[in-house]
Order: structure tokens, then sequence, then C-alpha cells
């Protein structure tokens, strides 16, 4: 998987983790999703896909994520903020470790998510454009 790909995996999963700490929060709708990443380091993302399909996370699965969250990071805090879903985290990754500020917004067909760190900013939009094609296996959760 590339290092795209994976941001744009990173941003599915953390949609989809805010379930882990609310049975109330919207989850990101399963089906095919035209998503754009860009970022303070380069710009628009060319090296994404311009489609992936999104399949659901069972509950084995969310589970097993939010302990890896409790094992990584000192700090997660995830609540909602005028209709805005906020994450502020403390985590380690690879030895080092990442400060994050998310702030997403998901209605329906489209989210937005804005993320902010000391070592850069990144954009992710997307908007859903139908189920999965025929034989179209969800690649998320991989």
């Amino acid at each position: 998987m590339t290092r795209s790909v994976a941001s744009v995996v990173g941003f599915v999963g953390c949609v989809l983790l805010f379930s882990a700490h609310a049975d109330d929060v919207p989850k990101l709708k399963p089906g095919l999703w035209e998503m754009r990443v860009s970022s303070s380091a380069g710009g628009a993302n060319s090296a994404l896909p311009p489609t992936v399909c999104v399949g659901t996370m069972p509950d084995a699965q969310r589970a097993v994520e939010e302990e890896n969250i409790k094992s990584r990071c000192s700090k997660y805090e995830a609540k909602v903020v005028g209709g805005n879903w906020v994450v502020d985290a403390v985590c380690s990754a690879r030895g080092k470790t990442l400060t994050k500020h998310s702030v997403t917004s998901l209605s329906g067909d489209r989210f937005h998510e804005e993320n902010t760190a000391p070592q850069g900013s990144m954009t992710s939009d997307g908007k859903w454009l139908s189920p999965c094609k025929p034989g179209q296996a969800p690649n998320v959760f991989k």
C-alpha cells in the first residue's frame, strides 16, 4: 500500500473509530468514494487512486483498532463541536511522537477533514459515488 493510499485509509479509519467512542456517531457510508487529499508538504496528492471502495468495519476490528489507539496514544480525545468531530491526539509511531488536531464534517454522501500537526497540515475531501463495483472488494481494512 502506498503512503498516499495509507492516508486515505487513515482518514477512513479515524471516521470509523469515532464509533468506538460513541454509539450515535455517524459512520462513513460503504461504497465507492471519490477522495482528494492535499497537504502543506506537497499540494494535491496525485498518487491517490481517484476512487476507493470503502467497506464497513466489523465490531471485532473496531475493538482491535480502539485498543491500538489506547496503546499508542498518551492522549486521544474525540468530541462533537458545532456539528463537527474534533480529535486531539498525541501518539507514538515508528519511534516518534506525533501530535494531531483534526476537524471532520461528515454528512451523508460527503466528508471534509482538516488535519493540523507541527509537521504540517492535510485536507481531505470525499464524495460518495455509488455502491462498489461488482467484484470490487473493500480495501480499507486489509
